[in-house]
């Protein structure tokens, strides 16, 4: 090589040096806003979920101070809803992390998602079916639906499974009731079922029965005792039939809810539209299978996994976008093409 091709040789080098530097940085600059765009960004109308949601737990928590009831060790997030390890008011063992997961404000973002996913509208009606097991979810589903403007018809079962809303000085109704006040919350539950074994207080204490009663009193709400489950199940039926909701929401897994097939176990935690022969023949089953849309909200674990929220954390305001898969996608796209077209392998040629 003569001195006249070295230069040649040297100037195309730098030639490619500086383009090679602004593709990369082009590349970067696109990337970064994939990764705006379909990251982990809140909108504004979300971030004001997440923060109805925080201030009411924070008000909770002071609230339980005030009243001696704080247990950090338990309630590692200081939410104000979690419950105790025990009560008359326990039906089944529950799993402490679980509890601790389902009072993350971001569920509340992510079950209006699905509300927006169904297209409801301000004065809809919508029935909430839950059992005391999950305060935190319960919190963020009534947000996520008082937000949309919703009617909402909410069946609530006091039987609830360890570490949920089973303190009897702190049922459910006590809480929501203390966040009214405040004006932090507003749905009150128009009925009130006992819970436990056929959803008829199978398996609770006489003293805890007589607890659930004065629950009821205290919060001038309608007790309903029926005979067994399948009675329970049609009534449950009858009250959705009767309003016609835009969906069915699930929280829990009252025996009611579930029906007496074990089949409904397999059934995925989620938004299901229509009807999954997973579903058995509880509430939720025979709800799908007359076409009402369905929000189950059970097995936490697995639907933190689908639902990008980290099992057993600190909350934080950041979730996964609506769009974060097809942005994802088309990175990887965009990352192969910048590859084939780099100018190296030119070079190596």
């Amino acid at each position: 090589m003569n001195s006249l091709d070295l230069q040649k040789y040297q100037k195309k080098i730098n030639k490619l040096r500086y383009r090679t530097v602004l593709f990369l940085f082009l590349i970067t600059l696109l990337m970064a806003v994939i990764w705006i765009k379909g990251g982990t960004s809140l909108s504004q109308y979300e971030q004001r979920l997440y923060y109805t949601v925080l201030a009411a737990e924070s008000e909770l928590w002071q609230h339980k101070g005030s009243l001696q009831k704080l247990n950090p060790d338990t309630d590692t997030f200081r939410t104000g809803l979690i419950g105790l390890e025990w009560s008359p008011l326990s039906t089944t063992l529950g799993d402490l992390p679980a509890k601790r997961t389902a009072c993350d404000p971001r569920w509340s973002i992510v079950v209006s998602r699905w509300l927006d996913h169904l297209n409801v509208k301000k004065g809809d009606s919508v029935v909430l079916l839950s059992s005391s097991s999950f305060p935190g979810m319960i919190l963020n589903v009534l947000t996520a639906l008082e937000s949309h403007g919703i009617d909402t018809h909410m069946v609530l079962s006091l039987g609830s499974s360890t570490w949920g809303a089973n303190d009897p000085e702190m049922p459910w109704p006590a809480i929501a009731s203390y966040l009214r006040t405040k004006g932090m919350l507003h749905t009150k539950e128009k009925y009130i079922t006992l819970g436990g074994n056929r959803e008829v207080g199978g398996g609770i204490s006489e003293e805890g029965m007589s607890i659930m009663r004065k629950i009821a009193r205290d919060s001038r709400t309608p007790l309903i005792i029926k005979n067994n489950l399948q009675e329970m199940i049609e009534w449950k039926m009858q009250i959705i039939n009767e309003i016609k909701p835009v969906a069915v929401i699930n929280i829990g897994g009252g025996h009611a809810a579930m029906g007496n097939d074990d089949i409904v176990t397999g059934l995925d935690p989620g938004l299901h539209l229509s009807e999954s022969k997973m579903a058995g023949n509880g509430v939720v089953g025979m709800s799908l299978a007359a076409g009402y849309p369905v929000i189950h909200l059970l097995n936490i674990k697995q639907l933190s996994v689908a639902s990008g929220i980290p099992y057993d954390s600190a909350p934080m305001p950041f979730l996964r976008a609506r769009n974060s898969e097809a942005f994802a996608v088309s990175g990887v796209v965009k990352f192969f093409l910048a590859l084939y077209f780099f100018k190296r392998w030119d070079i190596m040629k």
